[in-house]
């Protein structure tokens, strides 16, 4: 069954005690779309978000956070900034607040997400079975790729980013930092999705009830994310990996691998993650998955650099 046929209208299904409702949803910003699987005793939903669009940011900032006169009195110096990009839980966020200093920040960020695909949602049957399997097949890509580099020295500066894709997730934190150099290379690329639930209905004379067996949500997706620091506060360092198999008991998709790091002091930081899950047979048709756009199939062309390994790293 393909999503086309679904535009701005839903669709029902129900066999026997199984409940399987389809929304498809679009309007000027996004395209989106959702499904609930019920049984009388479990249940699960997806919803997915995303759009065609491309983007492109190159940013320079070189300067003082400083005291300003205004209208007979001077202003306490400040300065904030924030973004966050996300699609189809692809997700790059930024936030950064600094007291009286010099600062300044170079960074670029590419974004390009495309929905053109059809989705599809398959359900198997096999005659006197009680399993009934559904599965969803999602090519809607989305590729960011950031690169951002901070340098301040003053009063008091607090710097966080975090990257994530589809339940993975990177973070840094830098808290009541007098100096801070942090420069950071992050990419994320998802090509596809692929949902599968499957289900047992049983004859009404059954004592057992209808139910969900089991739920694999799995995107192929890629992180990898490298940073180098120099910190004199506080800097939370962090990242979660997740498994495929839904937790029907914790509504969660159980953590895999999982690291929480803080460092008080003066510290030097380099860190280089990379991060690659790929699930066979989950696409479908023998086509594979679309993952190029406009001459970024190489998605992590990504400045190649050492992050400081080699070099003099003395006060910064």
């Amino acid at each position: 069954m393909s999503m086309d046929s679904l535009r701005g209208k839903h669709r029902l299904f129900v066999i026997v005690a199984l409940i399987i409702v389809i929304a498809f949803l679009i309007n000027v910003d996004a395209t989106i779309w959702s499904s609930k699987v019920k049984t009388n005793t479990s249940a699960w939903s997806i919803e997915r978000d995303s759009q065609n669009i491309s983007f492109e940011l190159t940013q320079s900032v070189r300067g003082v956070v400083s005291p300003v006169d205004y209208r007979g009195r001077s202003l306490s110096p400040y300065h904030s900034s924030f973004y966050e990009l996300q699609e189809n839980d692809v997700l790059l966020r930024s936030r950064t607040s600094a007291l009286e200093g010099n600062y300044s920040l170079e960074g670029s960020i590419f974004l390009k997400a495309d929905t053109t695909e059809s989705v599809n949602v398959i359900l198997t049957k096999v005659a006197n079975s009680p399993y009934i399997l559904v599965n969803y097949f999602e090519s809607w890509p989305v590729i960011i790729k950031s690169n951002r580099q901070i340098n301040y020295s003053g009063e008091n500066i607090n710097d966080m980013s975090l990257v994530g894709n589809n339940q993975d997730f990177l973070a840094s934190n830098f808290l009541y930092n007098k100096q801070l150099f942090a420069k950071t290379n992050a990419g994320m690329l998802l090509t596809g999705m692929n949902a599968t639930v499957l289900a047992m209905l049983l004859p009404e004379s059954s004592k057992f009830n209808d139910t969900l067996i089991s739920v694999n949500f799995k995107p192929n997706r890629e992180m990898i994310y490298g940073i180098w620091a120099e910190s004199t506060g506080i800097a939370d360092l962090n990242y979660k990996l997740t498994d495929s198999e839904y937790d029907f008991k914790h509504s969660i998709y159980p953590t895999v691998i999982e690291s929480d790091e803080r460092y008080a002091g003066r510290f030097s930081i380099l860190r280089n993650i990379n991060s690659k899950t790929v699930f066979l047979n989950s696409t479908k048709d023998d086509r594979g998955i679309p993952c190029c756009f406009d001459g970024h199939s190489d998605l992590f062309s990504l400045p190649k650099e050492d992050f400081g390994l080699g070099r003099n790293q003395g006060n910064i």
